[in-house]
């Protein structure tokens, strides 16, 4: 889904999303002059290093440099690239995006899905309470009040068409009810209720809505568990069970991948509230995505059968592919977690975690089990697939650490398998990285650059879409939040993303991009006038980065003396704190002087 992002909508966002409130959800700040202090949040300190201007609208922290505007904060605290990061913020403080595409009618649409889910979800609640069956079910399964609250867990009663009736007398349509996904339309023409007789989860997004279902029968009938399809504000494969409860931790260190609804709500009780459940389908790019963005170490804990075996290393592919190296809890007895963890207990399941398998550790010893080791053609087979494993790893080191282990554990030689994994190699597709030879199918017009800081930027995002060491260069000593042009910081957030995911193709991210209605066409154009000088890169980019630098110095230097001189004009200052800041603006503008002396 792309969002048309343009600089009133910065704007407004800015204005709406005060950087002190956007960064206290996170960090507990204490006023400090003029500004804000607090421990940041990207570094371990003990001592306050991290600073909130809320004059300038900015962020820094003097322990670790990193510093942005109240944007920037989201891209790095939750993970996100630029627009997801923008996307957030808007849904936060109810800034409205228009969606590429979209128009009203399809707003209330969504509007009204929110809703009639939100109503389904209280009448199942209400339902449970109801119920003594259902009610005994979930006590049963040691599941009492609290937890039910805490995951809004209700009934769907056995009854044709009690929901429907329901929704129908709070105006709810028969078309929008099956549209929801909430009742089903009979071959007779008539509406039935899609979850009858079962247990409800609702999935609840980090927003607080309700955008879907899934439903537990109470006895063995099948299907045992039925998932709202996909709607238009609800895709099973981007989105997470229990995310919702996740977003509301500060410590996010841990985070567990596991199949079903009970697991996650049988480890929540037991004191484990950080694990989250894939909705019914195989794990995603896109979910991988969030799990990347909620936690810093993975672990999986998906059901020991041969079911849980083969979507455990399709989960690791996909992890892997976001750059998560995620660990293996392999549970004794093809158990469950929701099982293991009510037969032994919380302190058990920890000791497993702690016994987890590295994700290289639980393939290779996946592929032994599938080879009699004692046989030449057993063993060669064997080296073989762990030799494909390794050559998908990243990390060199890596590599060759598990290289010297195989070879060390199974006496095979450590040249013989890397002499296999570099023919692997030799197959691999080598990266295309040649801008300059890309041209975009658009229109021919020349356009004018404005200014030496507009053409600055543009010469910087032409040099780092050309080459990594440019961009390194570029990345090393600029934020994002310091391009002035929309467009320029946009694709400058994309190649962080594509050179972070090594998955960089010069050739397709301005059209994907423009597809995207995130950057114009007429910028492409722009962007493909503008000459680089290639044998004289580095020192060419190191000018540039001075002179947006440099602008940006002499944009708050205008600043600081329209804001004293508003000081001196006025007569009446005599507060204590009125004459400190006065005394920080002023050494704030002698620090300015100085750099822009320096940069001369």
């Amino acid at each position: 889904m792309s969002y048309i992002i343009d600089e009133d909508v910065l704007n407004e966002i800015r204005d709406r999303a005060d950087i002190v409130d956007v960064i206290s959800s996170y960090v507990n700040l204490k006023k400090s002059g003029s500004n804000y202090m607090g421990l940041c949040p990207f570094h371990g300190e003990k001592t306050p290093s991290f600073s909130v201007s809320p004059s300038k609208g900015i962020f820094h922290c003097f322990g670790c440099g990193v510093g942005g505007d109240q944007i920037t904060f989201i891209m790095k605290r939750e993970n996100l690239g630029f627009r997801d990061a923008v996307k957030f913020l808007a849904d936060k403080y109810n800034v409205i995006l228009k969606e590429g595409g979209e128009n009203n009618h399809l707003a209330e649409k969504k509007k009204r899905a929110y809703l009639a889910n939100k109503k389904a979800a209280e009448f199942y609640l209400m339902n449970l309470s109801e119920s003594r069956e259902a009610f005994n079910y979930l006590k049963n399964r040691n599941i009492g009040v609290d937890i039910i609250k805490k995951f809004a867990l209700g009934y769907a009663p056995d009854q044709w068409d009690k929901l429907y009736k329901y929704l129908r007398n709070m105006n709810f349509t028969d078309e929008e009810l099956e549209g929801f996904n909430l009742t089903t339309k009979t071959k007779r023409g008539t509406y039935i209720d899609r979850f009858r007789n079962r247990i409800m989860f609702p999935i609840i997004d980090t927003q607080k809505r309700v955008i879907g279902f899934g439903g537990r029968v109470l006895d063995n009938s099948l299907p045992k568990y039925l998932n709202t399809r996909d709607t238009i504000v609800y895709n099973k494969g981007e989105n997470l069970y229990n995310l919702n409860l996740i977003a509301l931790e500060s410590d996010r260190n841990s985070i567990i991948l596991v199949e079903g609804y009970m697991d996650v709500i049988s480890l929540y009780k037991s004191g484990i509230s950080y694990s989250v459940a894939s909705l019914g389908t195989s794990l995603t790019e896109a979910q991988a995505q969030l799990i990347k963005r909620y936690g810093k170490e993975v672990y999986i804990c998906y059901d020991g059968d041969s079911a849980g075996e083969k979507a455990t290393n399709r989960a690791i592919d996909i992890l892997i592919d976001q750059n998560i190296s995620p660990k293996i809890i392999s549970l004794p007895n093809n158990l469950d977690p929701d099982d293991y963890v009510a037969k032994y207990g919380r302190l058990s399941f920890e000791l497993e975690m702690k016994q987890s398998l590295t994700y290289l550790d639980y393939k290779i010893s996946k592929i032994k089990e599938s080879y009699n080791l004692d046989s030449a053609e057993g063993l060669t087979g064997f080296t073989s697939e762990v030799a494909k494993v390794l050559s998908r790893v990243k990390n060199p080191i890596e590599r060759d650490v598990y290289i010297d282990k195989v070879s060390r554990e199974y006496s095979v030689s450590k040249e013989a398998i890397a002499s296999y994994i570099r023919a692997l190699f030799k197959d691999k597709t080598k990266k295309q990285k040649n801008f300059n030879n890309f041209k975009p199918k658009v229109r021919t017009e020349k356009y004018l650059l404005n200014d030496a800081r507009k053409k600055a930027e543009l010469l910087l995002i032409k040099y780092s879409l050309a080459g990594e060491d440019e961009f390194n260069t570029l990345k090393q000593n600029l934020e994002s939040y310091e391009f002035e042009n929309l467009y320029c910081r946009i694709i400058y957030e994309e190649l962080i993303q594509q050179y972070e995911l090594e998955k960089f193709e010069s050739e397709k991210i301005l059209q994907n991009l423009k597809e995207k209605n995130l950057i114009a066409e007429d910028f492409i154009v722009e962007l493909e006038n503008v000459n680089i000088d290639n044998y004289n890169s580095k020192e060419v980019v190191s000018e540039l980065i001075n002179t947006v630098k440099k602008d940006e110095l002499d944009i708050r230097k205008k600043q600081l003396l329209k804001e004293i001189n508003d000081f001196e004009n006025n007569k009446n200052v005599a507060k204590k704190e009125d004459l400190l800041k006065l005394e920080e603006l002023i050494s704030e503008l002698n620090d300015i002087n100085e750099n822009l002396n320096l940069s001369q």
